[in-house]
């Protein structure tokens, strides 16, 4: 589980931090991480981490949990589901994920052919993506917005052009 974490770990942090997992006597996990800055190296507790250091070990962990798992017990999945992994990530860390995503998906060996992000505000991801969905609930009642037909450069260009049409009605 650690190597896996770490090969994830590794690109979201650019190698700056560094996961150490170990088992006390009596069972309980030891999580640690060294931040690497420079030649300096400082270990820490994960309980101590900032919310985007937290948010990077807990996404890498999360990913290596999954490829172990299809390692271990033959368990492969095709769809991948993230609700809300960008929440306390500044742009750098946005955008490690993005592509960490999309290289997911492009990895044969790894079986994952979707991906599902859930967001509250759309940031960097679309870059990452030759195809965004967009699902808007309004009087509970929820539509999609499918950019299958039309893939666009950019979130921008997507919500743009559903804006245009919107005034078209009116």
């Amino acid at each position: 589980l650690e190597a896996a974490a770490q090969y994830h770990l590794d690109l979201l942090s650019e190698n700056t931090l560094k996961l150490t997992l170990d088992l006390e006597n009596d069972g309980k996990f030891i999580r640690q991480i060294e931040e690497v800055s420079g030649v300096q190296t400082q270990s820490r507790n994960l309980a101590v981490l900032s919310g985007g250091q937290w948010r990077r070990c807990s996404l890498a962990m999360g990913l290596g949990f999954a490829e172990l798992a299809s390692k271990q017990g033959r368990l492969r999945s095709s769809l991948l589901v993230l609700d809300e992994p960008l929440t306390h990530l500044d742009r750098s860390g946005r955008v490690a994920v993005g592509k960490l995503l999309n290289s997911l998906v492009r990895d044969p060996e790894n079986h994952l052919s979707t991906v599902i992000v859930i967001l509250q505000e759309f940031s960097e991801l679309e870059e990452s993506f030759s195809h965004i969905d967009l699902v808007e609930k309004t009087n509970g009642y929820s539509t999609v917005t499918p950019s299958i037909d039309k893939p666009y450069n950019s979130f921008q260009d997507f919500a743009n052009e559903e804006y245009k049409e919107e005034q078209q009605h009116f």
